[in-house]
């Protein structure tokens, strides 16, 4: 047994290093004062920083981004919602059929799931549009607010519910003001799995795409061209706006119970 535990902390420690150190080394590069990426940086600058926020190019796709990925959650966390109420309260025909298609996008190629919905979208007019690559966006963080609001719902006791009933408020009053605060864990943690989802997805958001990009695909296409350290920097960004998200978590409703 100490064997065994010895081996799983020295394989835990592998696995932390081996995430951490990829990340660590594009923050260093961030701070290159070379023209190019190399590590370990040559000099220190922040021009690169610089270069992030004179781009406008970068701004309008960030801005753009952050709008989709705030519709495609609100939209994502509504819907996930009610069908895990469907899913987990009520017994009907066809529960596992549709619960496995609610989480088909995720065993579906996003390539393929990104192709069929632009040769759809295009059939009807909506390649290039908001609503089209919403869509897209709801239907790839769907399956995380279903799983995560299912779950908490599962560990929800219901008798709660039913004594706020009893008490003489109704169905919808009792859901809002007794259901809705204790799976406020859950709430967050599906709100942060369809956000990041939606803001960082490239593989599918590139096929609908249009002269307003996203932020991943303008990232990618400034990667194609240019060789300096600019993408470390809107990485190194990146990186610490996901921070902050953790820490907001932590400070919000608990990180323990938000990844429970």
């Amino acid at each position: 047994m100490r064997s065994a535990g010895w081996f799983a902390r020295c394989m835990t420690a592998f696995v932390v290093v081996c995430m951490l150190v990829p990340l660590l080394v594009v923050i260093a590069a961030s701070f290159n004062d070379s023209s190019e990426v190399v590590f370990p940086p040559k000099g220190f600058s922040l021009k690169w920083y610089a270069n992030v926020f004179e781009r406008e190019r970068f701004l309008k796709s960030f801005q753009f981004s952050l709008l989709l990925a705030v519709i495609a959650t609100l939209l994502s966390l509504a819907i996930g919602l009610l069908c895990a109420i469907a899913l987990v309260r009520y017994s009907f025909t066809g529960r596992d059929a549709v619960s496995t298609f609610l989480n088909s996008p995720l065993m579906v190629p996003q390539v393929v799931l990104g192709m069929a919905l632009l040769i759809l979208l295009s059939q009807v007019g909506l390649v290039s549009s908001l609503l089209g690559l919403g869509l897209l966006h709801v239907i790839l963080t769907l399956p995380y607010t279903v799983r995560v609001l299912s779950a908490a719902l599962v560990r929800f006791p219901v008798s709660l519910e039913e004594a706020a009933v009893i008490h003489g408020a109704n169905r919808l009053s009792a859901f809002m003001l007794v259901t809705i605060p204790c799976i406020k864990p859950g709430l967050v943690a599906a709100a942060i799995f369809a956000f990041v989802t939606s803001f960082d997805n490239f593989t599918a958001s590139q096929f609908l795409v249009w002269d307003r990009t996203t932020l991943p695909v303008e990232i990618f296409a400034y990667a194609v061209t240019e060789t300096d350290p600019t993408v470390c920097a809107i990485s190194t960004l990146l990186i610490i706006a996901t921070i902050v998200v953790v820490v907001f978590a932590e400070r919000s409703v608990g990180l323990e119970t938000v990844t429970e």
